[in-house]
């Protein structure tokens, strides 16, 4: 075991590591910490540390940022996901001490180490906000991520801001393939630690070519019973659901305890279970399930918490869970090695293959089953020794990330050809950029090439109105749309082109905000920006409701109908499928996304000139998020955990009391009804006893609450519905319910105060 002591390195570093790994617990280095700290990475410079997994690189970078914190400077620790921010700000308070780590608004500005996104950072810097430009140091957590399609965007361009601001570099990666160039593109020194991976992984090439690739997933468990937990890495979504299905039709397991699963899945949903819940009930029973990215995120959450203790023992996936995905995986399962008949990059396939075998874990080795119909091909190719992993590539020469880069640029201050040819020089596109030659004709210099396709681009923006060159100088300035599609990609998750955020701020600039309908917006956004379930037919009276509001039965006109008139209208998802025949388990996930979507249009909406916010705007964002009715958003947004059962129940219930024992119409606001409720009682106490025995889903806590809401609300009515709001109700044919609140769980029964 190396000690601090035994390193070749300045007594103040031995320092800095005893004081790091008393504070952790650790009792010695590990091969690749002595080699990296023997290696200068505490000196000044960048550097670029390479490891395999589980060989302790989080310790290095925890050195480099209190080498850092004792010279005063600030430091910005950047991860890839918002997910990981907060264990990582855990692990550094362990040692920090008086130095502050914050992660939330204003971080970069005030604290001693900020730890973000690497989006956070890139926009950050870009805007001069929050003082991200006087950071002395960043460190790149997961570096390997630039490989990625979804994150690699975004890290290339961090990169890119720190180095323009001469900004101190120390990034932490898996396997790379072209060291190196990076290197030389961070200015930084590449160390490739010689350890191998703590815990090996013995790869196996299975031949799948005479049976279908379910029944082969099957076999490979039935043959190695006692190398679970298995992860099984799928290409398609339906892949994962249908693929989960088989293994636990083959009851290969025994399924998790005793738990009552079934409550645990209600309570996680809304309370209802459709028809695909049961299905993946049915899963959870025999110990599988599968994981993809449409899957609602509480059901998601739920999946991996089983899996992580231990209650499941196999989970197939998409990629979703092909980065920082840490949990008790003993062996991975590659279904897919193809991709529409091409292999998948060897870097996807190492991304994979790490997830076996964690090292908190305590296996002494993992496995990876990869199902091929050429063993022999896909083993030289994927598995070592043999396989060569592909360089990193930019990201930004594709067209369209581009374009957005210079958009982004001119609206943040980079206002002449040279300001933008200055920044894009420390990109990793100017990095790779060849100088190239026509036939018989010189090469052209790498500036050169920049210039024209800064000219190119320009000119494109310049003509879809997203920017103005000036008249006197070389310098641009963006337009009101230029703003607002700026401020659009800012403030929203959704992978929104150019063109689709310039037809909508058309829409709002041409129509006038009068005419536009809650209906409208929601069509408008979902059409627009690709927000919509998987649905080309609808059941019930839904149909007519959309035809007689001017839309068609496509996808965009059915998910806005049943946003509108099921999900804001608080149904359950339960009775959603039952009377549109829409599976409805997705939809919570999908009406998130679509929430943040309609908060992003209002900067479309208020660069327009002759476009206005709509009042209700505001409200529209929220029901679309938390699916309830208008005059449930004072009670939603002032009550913790008043989620849309629990408001359903509780409506239900007090519509039920105004028709036996209060002086008040059914009809009433939900708060009007809880006043008058409150008020019959006589006293808090019998009012949050009633409450608590006789409403599903509420208890003492969620009773005390709802009674300090009543007790000090100041609520006045203000109806900000549109026409369209109870347009199901008006336009329903037999069969379909008319009261626009939900129906009766069987939880929930009348009651009269005299019961008491």
């Amino acid at each position: 075991m190396i000690h601090p002591p035994d390193l070749n390195i300045s007594p103040e570093n031995k320092a800095i590591l005893a004081e790091l790994m008393d504070a952790h617990g650790y009792e010695g280095l590990k091969k690749t910490q002595a080699f990296a700290f023997e290696n200068g990475i505490l000196n000044d410079g960048n550097d670029l540390l390479i490891a395999e997994t589980g060989n302790g690189k989080t310790l290095t970078a925890e050195g480099v940022v209190k080498k850092h914190l004792n010279q005063g400077n600030r430091v910005a620790y950047l991860v890839p996901s918002v997910q990981l921010v907060w264990a990582k700000k855990e692990s550094l308070q362990e040692w920090a001490g008086d130095y502050s780590v914050y992660s939330g608004h204003g971080k970069y500005r005030t604290a001693d180490i900020a730890v973000g996104t690497f989006d956070s950072f890139y926009q950050a810097i870009l805007q001069g906000a929050e003082g991200a430009r006087s950071l002395d140091a960043i460190i790149l957590d997961d570096f390997h991520e630039l490989y990625s399609d979804f994150r690699g965007t975004a890290i290339e361009l961090s990169i890119s801001a720190a180095l323009y601001e001469d900004i101190d570099i120390y990034g932490i990666s898996a396997t790379l393939g072209n060291p190196d160039e990076l290197g030389k593109w961070m200015n930084a020194d590449p160390h490739i630690s010689p350890e191998d991976r703590q815990v090996p992984i013995k790869e196996h090439a299975v031949d799948s070519s005479t049976s279908s690739t379910k029944e082969k997933i099957i076999d490979v468990i039935k043959q190695n019973p006692n190398k679970g937990p298995y992860l099984v890495f799928c290409f398609a979504k339906s892949w994962t659901e249908s693929r989960a299905k088989g293994i636990a039709e083959s009851n290969l397991f025994d399924g998790p305890s005793d738990r009552n699963l079934r409550k645990e899945l209600s309570d996680r949903v809304d309370g209802m279970l459709t028809e695909t819940h049961r299905e993946i009930l049915k899963m959870l029973q025999a110990g599988v399930a599968y994981i993809h990215a449409d899957l609602p995120g509480s059901v998601k959450q739920y999946i991996l918490e089983l899996y992580e203790e231990g209650e499941l023992q196999a989970l197939t996936t998409t990629t979703s869970l092909a980065y920082g995905f840490d949990s008790p995986v003993q062996s991975v399962i590659v279904a897919d090695i193809t991709r529409r008949g091409e292999y998948v990059g060897v870097y996807e396939y190492v991304q994979w293959a790490g997830r076996a075998a964690r090292p908190r874990f305590d296996y002494p080795c993992g496995h990876c089953f990869v199902l091929t119909d050429s063993p022999d091909e896909t083993a030289e190719r994927f598995f070592t020794p043999h396989r060569e992993l592909e360089d990193v590539q930019t990201h930004i020469d594709d067209e369209s990330e581009f374009r957005w880069l210079v958009l982004e640029l001119i609206a943040n201050g980079w206002s002449s050809t040279y300001e933008l040819e200055d920044f894009i020089e420390h990109t990793l596109y100017y990095e790779q950029m060849n100088e190239e030659s026509a036939w018989g004709q010189s090469p052209k210099p790498k500036d050169e090439r920049l210039k024209e396709r800064l000219e190119e681009t320009t000119q494109w923006l310049a003509d879809e109105g997203f920017i103005d060159e000036s008249d006197t100088w070389d310098a641009f300035n963006t337009t009101a749309l230029g703003e607002g599609a700026v401020g659009f990609k800012y403030n929203s998750f959704v992978d929104a082109s150019l063109i689709s955020i310039k037809s909508f701020y058309n829409w709002v600039e041409e129509t006038d905000h009068e005419d536009i309908r809650q209906l409208d917006y929601l069509h408008r956004t979902i059409a627009n920006f690709d927000v919509q379930l998987a649905a080309s037919t609808v059941d019930g009276p839904l149909e007519s409701v959309i035809r007689n509001h001017g839309y068609d039965l496509n996808e965009p006109g059915i998910t806005a109908g049943v946003i509108r008139w099921y999900w804001m209208r608080n149904y359950s998802t339960e009775e959603i499928e039952e009377q549109t025949g829409i599976d409805p388990t997705y939809l919570p996930g999908l009406a998130s996304k679509l929430s943040d979507t309609l908060m992003a249009t209002k900067y479309v909406v208020k660069a327009a000139p002759n476009a206005r916010l709509p009042e209700w705007h505001e409200s529209l964002v929220y029901r679309a998020d938390k699916g309830v009715c208008e005059d449930a958003v004072p009670v939603v947004s002032e009550i913790n955990a008043m989620g849309r059962a629990r408001i359903r129940f509780l409506r239900t219930y007090l519509e039920q009391m105004s028709r036996q024992t209060l002086d008040i119409s059914p009809d009433s606001d939900l708060w009007e009804l809880l006043a008058a409720f409150r008020e019959h009682c006589g006293n808090e106490g019998k009012f949050e006893d009633v409450l608590k025995e006789q409403v599903a889903m509420v208890g003492k806590v969620t009773a005390r609450n709802i009674n300090s809401f009543i007790e000090d609300a100041n609520i006045s009515e203000t109806d900000l519905s549109t026409e369209e709001e109870h347009a199901l109700s008006v336009d329903a044919t037999s069969g379909a319910r008319t009261s626009d609140k939900s129906l009766s769980p069987e939880s929930t029964r009348p009651t009269s105060l005299r019961d008491f």
